[in-house]
């Protein structure tokens, strides 16, 4: 289950470089290409850098920014345009922001990306075979829809999302985040990031969060982020609203954000609760279709 971190990055990788087709005419796939879903419910999409790849990358839109291994981003030859660090649980690791030629998932591309260039050790928990995460720098540029039905990603697909709920978008932080009002009880509307790289809801403490209906017998559930690898307290959510929908009795982590992080949301929504989800970007809202 992954925590948000600052807008710099929401999302930690471990990489190893491994194109999952080797068919550079794979640039001219569809609009709509099929995803492989990991056994934690994160979305792993065909990546092209330039004429390099396909690269299995995370498509995580709690991410703010794209990220890439440093092994990747040498064999690229891509040129390093600043310096930054990674704040972890024990020092701060010394990273590169490196320029990426054309950025590619099927149909679509971003030309001249900035990216992260991250050790191997910023994220060893992630397993083996993920070159990337692709962010929001990317992805709020477009359009779409994740239909974890089919595991299919469509650029083009309209959709019937008169079927779905609408929730405005609202951008911080480089991300978005959600308003769901919720009962008299909690007296607050929740301000959660929908995130497709989480791997189940995620409260932090301290936020309008610890106003919701929870059951706490749940024990302690595994959490990795850049700070480092921990345990948050488990919880089960006796109803979320999303309106006119309610799911009820969610599993969630409880999670304490390291000292002095600066955060505006109240935790994460993971997108793999829902059958579908189209956002509309230029629209300002995501629309979401219950299981």
């Amino acid at each position: 289950m992954k925590t948000s971190q600052m807008a710099a990055m929401a999302l930690i990788l471990f990489v190893a470089e491994m194109p999952i087709w080797a068919n550079d005419a794979d640039r001219t796939r569809p609009a709509d290409i099929r995803f492989s879903p990991t056994v934690q419910q994160e979305i792993v999409v065909p990546v092209f850098i330039g004429r390099d790849g396909p690269y299995r990358f995370l498509l995580d839109t709690g991410s703010s920014h794209t990220a890439i291994s440093q092994t990747l981003a040498t064999a690229l030859g891509a040129v390093p345009v600043a310096k930054t660090s990674i704040a972890t649980s024990v020092q701060s690791i010394p990273t590169l922001v490196v320029r990426l030629p054309d950025v590619a998932v099927g149909s679509t591309h971003v030309n001249s990306l900035l990216a992260t260039a991250l050790p191997p050790d910023a994220a060893s928990w992630l397993a083996n075979g993920i070159s990337g995460v692709l962010g929001q720098d990317f992805l709020s540029q477009f359009d779409y829809t994740l239909d974890y039905r089919t595991s299919r990603l469509s650029w083009s697909d309209e959709g019937d999302i008169e079927k779905g709920v609408r929730l405005a978008l609202e951008p911080s932080r480089g991300r978005f985040l959600v308003h769901l009002p919720q009962n008299e009880r909690c007296g607050c509307p929740l301000r959660l990031v929908p995130d497709s790289g989480a791997n189940g809801v995620v409260l932090f403490a301290g936020s309008r969060a610890d106003r919701l209906p929870v059951d706490s017998a749940v024990g302690s559930i595994r959490v990795g982020t850049l700070a480092g690898n921990g345990t948050a307290r488990g919880v089960i959510i006796k109803q979320l609203l999303v309106a006119p929908a309610t799911l009820w009795d969610l599993p969630a982590a409880r999670v304490v954000l390291p000292a002095g992080t600066v955060e505006d949301a109240d935790g994460l929504l993971p997108l793999s609760l829902f059958a579908r989800v189209t956002f509309r970007h230029r629209e300002g809202y995501m629309a979401v279709q219950a299981r």
